[in-house]
């Protein structure tokens, strides 16, 4: 089982959008997905047109929870909504807090990958997901502030590998791409020539049928399978799997 926290403090990169193109991808490819909406917002189930009264919120608590079956091979766990914050101020004054997540989901059988969406902050619960994961996915859209939120979030991991004993490891992506503007072509060189082999080859482009999908409670593969968005989710869907299987 592969473990994903797809995170960044900079909002506004496609983070969620990417979560949950990513997960319905692989399992579009038969793989048994798992997606947990780790931010209050509820952006994932939202998505999706769902909700539950037993999502992460009371698994954190009492490793109880409900997850719902939304798509052939994929499933979500809910957030909570606001119960997700009110359950990290009632973590706070729990022994090994940062490690409830992975000890909730470690015995989980039958699922190939688990992909959590992290809010764009620094907090309890993304220090589960992120203590939880193997490896992190920073959406880095571009501009010179997202730029400045993936640095952030690179440090908040090596606080997990230093702090809390996990060893997730990182991979970049570059979202919202447009190459008639120099910003983006700037950025992505930077980003490039910065981070080598740890930034996917893959290129998330502006595509307005990605930001129409969730309206529609459709992943792109469904509201627009022949776009421009759904070929870049397709890549990416790809070069994960092919790195997945480099790793085993």
């Amino acid at each position: 089982m592969k473990r994903y926290a797809v995170m960044t403090l900079k909002g506004g990169t496609g983070k969620t959008t990417t979560a949950v193109n990513l997960a319905h991808g692989l399992s579009l490819s038969g793989k048994r997905v798992l997606l947990i909406d780790c931010d209050p917002q509820r952006s994932v189930s939202t998505t999706f047109g769902v909700s539950s009264d037993k999502g992460l919120d009371v698994l954190l608590l009492s490793g109880d929870v409900e997850i719902l079956h939304v798509r052939d091979n994929l499933y979500i766990i809910d957030s909570g909504g606001r119960g997700l914050a009110e359950a990290e101020m009632k973590l706070a004054a729990v022994k090994d807090r940062k490690k409830r997540l992975f000890e909730a989901l470690r015995y989980l059988k039958g699922t190939d990958y688990v992909i959590c969406d992290c809010s764009p902050s620094i907090n309890l619960i993304n220090m589960n997901a992120l203590y939880f994961a193997d490896e992190v996915i920073i959406p880095v859209s571009m501009d010179y502030l997202s730029e400045v939120g993936a640095d952030q979030t690179l440090g908040i991991i090596e606080e997990v590998k230093g702090l809390m004993g996990g060893d997730p490891s990182f991979m970049l992506l570059a979202t919202f791409y447009d190459a008639r503007t120099r910003m983006s072509r700037v950025v992505l060189n930077e980003l490039r020539s910065k981070f080598a082999d740890r930034i996917f080859q893959t290129i998330i482009r502006v595509n307005s049928a990605i930001r129409e999908a969730p309206g529609q409670n459709k992943t792109i593969f469904e509201h627009a399978p022949l776009s421009r968005g759904a070929f870049d989710y397709y890549r990416l869907t790809e070069e994960v799997l092919a790195l997945d299987k480099l790793d085993d």
